[in-house]
Parts: C-alpha cells; structure tokens; sequence
C-alpha cells in the first residue's frame, strides 16, 4: 500500500528584531511545485528550558505565517500538516 505524503519548504524565512527582548520569525510555506499550504502547523519549542513555553503558528491560505520567539531562547521549529481525516481501505 503506498504512503503519500506532503513535501513542505520554508519558501521565506527570516526575523525581525522586535522590542522587549523577542523577534519575530515570519515566511511562506508551499508545497514542492510551490504552492501555498493553508492550514499548517509551524512549531517553536525551546531547546534549553524543560518548561519552556512551546508557540505555534497556523499558516494562512496564502501560506503566511508568523510567530514572536523569545530572542535569547534556541528553538527547534517544526512544519507539520494538519492531521487530515482517517481513510480506510478495504
């Protein structure tokens, strides 16, 4: 049974310095013939803090999204489709 899936690309990234010790981490995000991917899930979950607050994103229909990150914090940023219904084949 073959298994589709999804290839995503970070089509434009970069920050900006915001105040009060934050920056704020913005892009698109489109598919392999790029085009836009609404409804995905960007993730920033901090790599030094074990409680550290995880911020999310959901991209736009045009495939914006934008997230305010902590300036003095790394993060490990994830890009995941949202789950799509269960098919069953029979």
């Amino acid at each position: 049974m073959p298994k589709s899936f999804v290839s995503l690309f970070v089509l434009f990234l970069y920050t900006t310095d915001m105040p009060a010790q934050s920056i704020q981490l913005e892009g698109f995000i489109t598919d392999s013939l790029e085009n836009p991917l609404a409804n995905t899930n960007v993730i920033a979950t901090p790599l030094l803090e074990a409680n550290g607050q995880i911020k999310f994103s959901i991209s736009s229909s045009k495939g914006e999204y934008r997230l305010r990150l902590e300036s003095n914090q790394p993060y490990l940023i994830e890009v995941k489709p949202q789950c799509s219904k269960k098919k069953e084949i029979h």
